[in-house]
């Protein structure tokens, strides 16, 4: 009975009635699934049960025996959002710090079981005092992979208790550990940033950011790439220079140097395999070099775009991000007054303002830009605001805002809160300017191709908001195909599936699904997908996506012959559009595309394109988006002659006549 009810946990999205089994029976049937991917996703169903009482033991037992796979999962969920019953957490919190500092578990293990004990700790501060411990305890004999992540999670919990020294001469120490030596510095020197913003003179503040700037330094020499502590170190001298007034002669050259390891660190972070997990402290730091990545875009951009001196462009954005930088710390780090980095920056921009009033110049295009905007409800007083600004740098007198401000902050200071809130819009306007330098720009026609062919659709045409949502999956799916595309066993296990050229045992619809939810889980559109949802169409769909009153699916298939894409979606694409008759005439199928091309893959161009079919004689015509993903692959150097075709015509993006 009890190996029944865990299958039906698994399989079911509604909790299932536990009925008369004991926690005990529960914990022994548990114990029997406790690996992979099913041990993980049977932690998250007994964490949601409402039954807390009679699933606890069972999770402390799927944590004394989770795989490295299912630990993974487990500290991922957590970090996502997951959450368990208050009385469980300092049971599970001791359980998973048991599997941190058991020297005979596997590093990885271990390591992921130590990310869960903090992210649980969080919120529980008994438990963060033992964690604290088990810290304090790391042994610099111990292997040295699990010390480079223990070195993390140390580094993260002293964000969130400076006052604890021990732990910050445990860091020290930890220098010592090859493996772990540039984790520890980059750690240190967020600490001495920290200690920087916190500031309450000049003096302190000059000495932290320049002792966080010799750390960051040390964790570059300690090995061959660390892409985050040269972003920091070439925003700290940039920020050091300034105070000291000696930007003029290389201030190009050091914006090239900030720009370039922007650019390669945001690379890194938006692979498709990185999933954000907000609700950990780790996710601070990431957080951290987003503002510090939107800084080298505002600084490059600003030397092309405004005739000002060099360090009177630096000032404007010292203004318009710096600042943006210590609010957002602020919140993350309940700060709740002027720091360091104010100490620095205000007085060299303040009396740089009062030599030259052309710099308010500045505001005033700021200003002209959104006085139109229809979320600022008065652009009058914010003329009249620069006025006074004005007035009161003639005057010599000080801003409105606080003691040392510049007028921008004095600004953002009076508007409404929603208002200061598109200081985030701008920064993510900043991301994805980066980001479009980068994608490609075949990626692009693809895109392009495939929203000129739904225009043809009167729920796309007509609709914006449908148009709107439909887009944004678009995208998001097409960067799915696009990564599955290019991605290697070696850099993602995860898609081995993609390279399995056995007949007996070809992959599975399962394993193109599982794929894909992970993305999507990891995603932006998280929130807004949900699979194996039942109750559409009569049926249950792979994965569907819900933003307010509008509803649309994906339904993933596998195929074994060679057909084209008008012959996928005829085979397919009839279930794809029942479930749709209720909502917008818009859906999307996937096809694991299984016949062999040698190992090869078509261009991606041919992978992804849009088809119009109509079933049941209605008189509405639905439009599906076909992706598809090719399997049986062999790595390009193991590709033949083989694979060589005569080319073909290139397909059009509408397909033939509907279905009779």
């Amino acid at each position: 009975m009890s190996s029944e009810l865990i299958q039906r946990l698994l399989d079911e999205c509604d909790p299932t009635d536990l009925g008369d089994v004991s926690s005990d029976e529960l914990a022994a049937a548990a114990a029997g699934h406790s690996t992979e991917v099913e041990g993980a996703r049977l932690f998250v169903a007994l964490a949601m049960h409402p039954r807390a009482d009679a699933t606890a033991a069972a999770l402390i037992v799927l944590v004394q025996n989770a795989d490295i796979l299912a630990m993974m999962e487990i500290a991922s969920w957590f970090g996502r959002g997951g959450q368990v019953a208050a009385p469980q957490r300092s049971g599970l919190g001791q359980a998973f710090l048991g599997r941190a500092t058991d020297r005979s578990v596997d590093y990885g293990t271990r390591s992921q079981a130590l990310k869960a004990a903090m992210i649980l700790a969080q919120s529980e501060r008994a438990l963060l005092r033992r964690l604290q411990a088990v810290l304090l305890e790391l042994d610099p004999s111990d292997e040295g992979i699990y010390l480079r992540h223990a070195t993390r999670i140390t580094g993260a919990v002293l964000g969130h208790e400076p006052a604890d020294d021990d732990l910050r001469n445990k860091l020290t120490e930890l220098t010592d550990v090859q493996d772990a030596e540039d984790e520890a510095a980059v750690e240190l020197g967020l600490d001495a940033l920290r200690a920087g913003l916190d500031a309450t003179t000049p003096e302190a503040a000059l000495s932290a950011f320049g002792a966080a700037r010799d750390w960051f330094a040390r964790a570059e020499d300690a090995t061959e790439v660390r892409l985050d502590a040269r972003l920091y170190r070439t925003c700290l001298d940039i920020l050091l220079a300034f105070h000291e007034g000696r930007t003029s002669d290389d201030l190009p050259d050091r914006i090239a140097s900030v720009t370039r390891s922007a650019f390669e660190y945001t690379a890194y972070l938006t692979d498709g395999d990185w999933h954000p997990e907000t609700s950990s402290w780790l996710a601070s730091k990431d957080l951290e070099r987003v503002h510090w990545t939107s800084l080298a875009l505002r600084l490059g951009s600003l030397v092309d775009k405004v005739s000002r001196s060099a360090w009177l462009k630096v000032a404007a954005v010292m203004e318009d991000e710096l600042l943006s930088i210590y609010a957002a710390s602020r919140s993350m780090f309940r700060r709740s007054a002027d720091g360091g980095l104010e100490q620095v920056v205000r007085p060299r921009i303040v009396g740089a303002m009062q030599g030259e009033l052309r710099s308010l110049d500045i505001l005033d295009h700021w200003i002209a830009e959104n006085s139109g905007s229809a979320s600022l409800p008065d652009a009058k007083s914010l003329w009249d605001l620069v006025g006074e600004a004005r007035e009161a740098i003639v005057g010599h007198r000080p801003s409105g805002a606080a003691a040392g401000s510049s007028p921008t902050a004095a600004i953002l200071e009076r508007l409404p809160e929603p208002i200061r809130e598109t200081v985030s819009a701008r920064i993510e306007a900043d991301a994805l300017s980066l980001l479009d330098e980068s994608v490609s720009r075949t990626v692009d026609e693809v895109l392009a191709r495939a929203t000129t062919a739904l225009m043809s659709n009167v729920d796309y045409r007509e609709k914006p908001d449908a148009r709107q949502f439909f887009d944004v999956l678009l995208l998001d799916v097409t960067r799915f195909v696009v990564s599955r595309y290019n991605l290697s066993t070696a850099t993602f296990p995860g898609v081995a599936y993609l390279f399995n050229r056995d007949k007996a045992n070809p992959p599975l619809e399962a394993d193109l699904q599982h794929d894909l939810v992970n993305y999507l889980m990891g995603s932006r559109l998280a929130d807004i997908c949900r699979p194996e949802a039942r109750d559409l169409g009569g049926g249950r769909v792979d994965v569907l996506f819900t933003y307010k009153w509008l509803k649309t699916t994906s339904e993933l298939k596998r195929s074994f012959p060679k057909l084209t894409s008008g012959e996928l979606v005829d085979r397919y694409g009839p279930q794809a559009i029942s479930y749709q008759g209720t909502n917008v005439a818009l859906s999307m199928l996937m096809v694991l595309d299984l016949y062999d091309r040698a190992g090869a893959q078509a261009d991606i161009r041919d992978q992804i394109d849009v088809h119009h079919r109509t079933v049941a004689d209605s008189s509405v015509e639905s439009a599906v988006v076909l992706f598809r993903v090719q399997g049986r692959r062999q790595t390009p150097s193991d590709v033949t002659k083989a694979a060589l075709t005569s080319p073909r015509a290139k397909p059009g993006v509408v397909a033939p006549a509907p279905m009779q």
